[in-house]
């Protein structure tokens, strides 16, 4: 098994080290891919029009529509740009101030075997996610 993205090994700025297992070097990829996937926002991407999600602190809805709509997109954008996860559901987590937070659960493979994973993602108020596993 590889140790990171491809552009983690060319950058040399892959997450793995000896020491820890491709179980966690496996997690803390996608965990940082993730990251950068939402925090991209819906048409910002040239090349490809339907990558990245709706400004989430623009949606005029309710707070209960608001929260059901980013969850159902982010589930999509997972769904259709990390293929390493699957079945992948996202749970919207207590507020603090004015962050919002989500857990995303889901299917990672790991060397061949279908193990579940959870990531806690938050979103600051400058727009930026931070994504972490466990």
């Amino acid at each position: 098994m590889s140790d990171g993205s491809l552009f983690e090994r060319l950058a040399g700025t892959g997450t793995a080290l000896k020491r820890s297992s491709s179980a966690d070097t496996l997690g803390a990829s996608v965990a940082a891919h993730l990251a950068k996937m939402l925090s991209t926002r819906a048409g910002s991407v040239p090349i490809q029009a339907d990558y990245g999600l709706p400004d989430l602190n623009d949606l005029r809805l309710s707070l209960h529509d608001s929260l059901q709509r980013a969850r159902l997109a982010i589930e999509g954008f997972v769904a259709t740009y990390e293929p390493r996860l699957s079945g992948v559901k996202v749970l919207p987590l207590p507020r603090e101030g004015t962050t919002l937070a989500f857990a995303l659960e889901g299917q990672l493979e790991i060397e061949g075997q279908r193990r579940p994973i959870r990531f806690t993602a938050s979103l600051d108020g400058s727009g930026q996610v931070k994504v972490s596993q466990g």
